[in-house]
């Protein structure tokens, strides 16, 4: 049975002026509730991996190595367990994002012949999200990712010879205990995609977010604080830094900038640097003499 759980120290539900449901919104059989996943219900489709702004879902997928094995593969492809044993469980894990650090470097192809009759949810985020990637590689002048069907692997079927069948027999009932004993010491994983994106060395483009501020901004560092993917940094005391690579437009920095200087962009601008202003209050002095220090 798949499982999934939400890690509460990484979701949104505990900061101030941010609500996010994305999770629970894009769950196609409805196993999400309060931040609590139905195992009964789950699929593992990935859908709220894809989604999640701070990767707080943990699975016993291993999105990382898959996405590994995949970039080994001449010519790149991306298939699902279905397909190939060493497939992701399901494509819906996948986004925008991670299909340009992919398809950026060299050529991609990925197969979706089979997701519109296993789930038709995540043939539809997939549909939507290649095309985003499509038109950003297009616009890089890159190659688009190719659609391709993966003909089944067909198991070769091997005749067992007489003496050597009761050696087959302990040996799959050696094999089931030890599924049995893994299957009671699930592993989990946590993927964060920020993480992977920045291994891979991902290029800043459309596909991620943008950010502008405005000249009331105090250099008062909250935002640097809060940001749980460390998008922002102030450089130098001078300026404010902008990873767009790292940004998930969780809006933690600009519906909590006292200032309200900070406004999220739907597409990455160019602009990953903004000048503080060097005439910003001081910090309040408290009584002993001592000064309050930023951030």
């Amino acid at each position: 049975m798949p499982k999934r759980n939400i890690d509460l120290n990484r979701c949104l539900f505990h900061y101030t002026n941010v609500s996010c449901n994305r999770c629970q919104a894009i769950c196609p059989q409805s196993a999400i509730q309060n931040r609590d996943i139905d195992a009964e219900k789950c699929d593992n489709c990935g859908l709220c991996t894809a989604v999640c702004p701070t990767g707080a879902i943990q699975s016993d997928a291993d999105y990382d190595a898959v996405l590994t094995v995949t970039q080994n593969f001449t010519p790149q492809v991306l298939m699902c367990r279905k397909v190939s044993p060493a497939g992701m469980p399901c494509l819906g894990a996948l986004n925008r994002r991670l299909l340009w650090a992919l398809a950026e470097k060299q050529p991609l192809a990925i197969d979706t012949s089979r997701c519109a009759a296993c789930n038709p949810a995540v043939f539809q985020w997939l549909e939507t999200e290649i095309a985003a990637c499509n038109d950003a590689l297009q616009a890089a002048g890159k190659a688009p990712l190719k659609l391709v069907h993966v003909k089944d692997a067909a198991p070769a079927a091997k005749p067992v010879a007489r003496r050597s069948f009761f050696r087959s027999l302990f040996h799959a009932a050696a094999d089931t205990a030890t599924e049995i004993a893994a299957a009671q010491t699930q592993q989990q994983y946590a993927f964060d995609p920020v993480i992977w994106l920045e291994k891979q060395g991902a290029s800043p483009c459309s596909l991620f977010p943008g950010l502008t501020m405005q000249a009331s901004c105090t250099a008062c560092g909250l935002c640097t604080m809060l940001c749980p993917e460390k998008a922002l940094t102030i450089r130098d005391g001078r300026e404010l830094a902008f990873n767009p690579v790292r940004c998930t437009a969780c809006g933690l920095c600009h519906n909590n900038c006292p200032q309200s200087s900070l406004k999220l962009l739907p597409s990455f601008n160019g602009q990953t640097a903004f000048p503080l202003r060097t005439d910003a209050p001081s910090p309040p002095t408290v009584q002993d003499g001592s000064t309050l220090q930023r951030g």
